[in-house]
């Protein structure tokens, strides 16, 4: 499947700068980019390499976004302060 959707450069910069692997995916807030270990990825996910670190971006989440934004990290952010 391929992406329909763009990356914000901060949103890919975060995700090159962390070291780590990411999911996007659903929260009762909006769509959440949240790093693996806190949520696992599924098979079904679509896998994005960026630099050596993967975005998992959940199939539902596919459909409907138009962008990985900066807002969707700030909710994991928000959450963890």
């Amino acid at each position: 499947m391929i992406p329909s959707f763009t990356i914000d450069e901060k949103v890919r910069a975060y995700i090159r700068k962390s070291g780590q692997d990411f999911r996007l995916c659903t929260s009762p807030k909006g769509p959440v980019l949240l790093p693996i270990g806190t949520a696992e990825p599924k098979s079904s996910d679509m896998k994005i390499l960026i630099g050596s670190n993967v975005l998992y971006v959940s199939k539902l989440q596919a459909k409907y976004i138009k962008k990985v934004e900066w807002a969707m990290v700030e909710r994991f952010l928000n959450q963890q302060s």
